[in-house]
C-alpha cells in the first residue's frame, strides 16, 4: 500500500502513525465528506413520543443493549416518552442479533426494530429521530453514519472513543459524550438533550453546518487535483511536493 504514489486516510491519526512508524513520505489527509446535504431542516420534531436512535449494523462493536438500558434508566426517574429505535440489521458477522434483542428485551415498551432500511426511508429514518445514539464500543475508523445524522442536523450522542472522538473534533460536529461502558453515563447524556429543545437543536444546527463543509463534491474534487498532479509529474518530470492538506499541487 505504501508503495502507492499518493495514500490517503480520512484521520489525521492516521497519518500520524503511517510518517511516524513507517516513515512514509506519500500519506494525504482527505476527510470522509458528506454523501448528501439536504436542504436544512427546521429542527422541529414530529408529534408523538420522541424518538431515540441506532442506525447501522448490529452486533459487532455497535452494541444496541446499552442504549435500550440507558433509556429504560430515564424512564425510571422521568415521564419523558421515548420510543427507541433500533434501524438496521445484524452484522454479517453476527447473525442473529437482532433476534436475540428482541427476545430478549420483548417486555420493553415502545422499543422498534425497523429492519433493513432502504435508501428512500434514510432521510425519514433520521429526520424523525430526537436524537442519533451511537453505541458503539470500539472504532474503525471514520463513521459514515457521524455525517449522515449531521446531513439531516440531529443532534448526537457518542462514546468519546479513539477515531470517532478525533474525527467529532476534527471536522467540527459535535455532541453529549458518554463513557462507553456505562449505561448510566449514556442515559444522562441523551437526557440532557431531550430535556433541552434549545441545546438539542443547537447541536443539530452545528452538526449540520459541519456536514455542509465537507460534501462529496468538496472531497471528489480533492481526489481529481491529485490525478492530475500525478498525471503532470509523470508528464513533465516536476518534482511533486505533497501538501499537508487536502489540497494537492505540483511544484518545479
Amino acid at each position: 500500500i505504501l508503495a502507492s504514489d499518493v495514500l490517503a486516510v480520512t484521520i489525521s491519526k492516521y497519518v500520524d502513525i503511517l510518517e511516524k512508524k513507517y516513515k512514509a513520505k506519500n500519506i494525504a489527509l482527505v476527510p470522509h465528506g458528506s454523501f448528501e446535504t439536504p436542504p436544512e431542516p427546521d429542527y422541529s420534531l414530529p408529534s408523538g413520543p420522541l424518538q431515540v436512535m441506532a442506525f447501522g449494523k448490529f452486533g459487532t462493536y455497535k452494541k444496541a443493549e446499552i442504549l435500550i438500558e440507558a433509556v429504560e434508566l430515564i424512564r425510571s426517574r422521568c415521564d419523558l416518552d421515548i420510543e427507541i429505535v433500533i434501524a438496521g440489521t445484524d452484522s454479517p458477522n453476527t447473525p442473529g442479533y437482532i433476534d436475540g434483542l428482541r427476545e430478549t428485551y420483548g417486555h420493553i415498551s415502545q422499543l422498534r426494530f425497523t429492519g433493513y432500511v432502504a435508501e428512500e426511508d434514510v432521510p425519514v429514518i433520521f429526520g424523525q429521530s430526537a436524537v442519533v445514539v451511537f453505541p458503539y464500543t470500539s472504532t474503525t475508523g471514520s463513521s459514515g453514519v457521524l455525517h449522515q445524522a449531521g446531513s439531516y442536523g440531529k443532534a448526537t450522542v457518542l462514546p468519546d472513543l479513539g477515531d470517532l472522538g478525533i474525527l467529532v473534533r476534527e471536522e467540527g460536529y459535535t455532541g453529549e459524550f458518554f463513557e462507553p461502558d456505562s449505561a448510566s453515563s449514556l442515559a444522562d447524556a441523551i437526557q440532557n438533550i431531550l430535556e433541552n429543545e434549545m441545546y438539542r437543536v443547537e447541536i443539530g444546527k452545528t452538526n449540520y453546518k459541519a456536514a455542509c463543509s465537507l460534501p462529496m463534491s468538496v472531497i471528489t474534487q480533492t481526489y481529481t487535483d491529485y490525478f492530475k498532479a500525478l498525471g503532470e509529474k509523470y508528464k513533465t518530470g516536476f518534482e511533486w511536493v505533497l501538501p499537508k492538506k487536502t489540497e494537492a499541487h505540483i511544484e518545479a
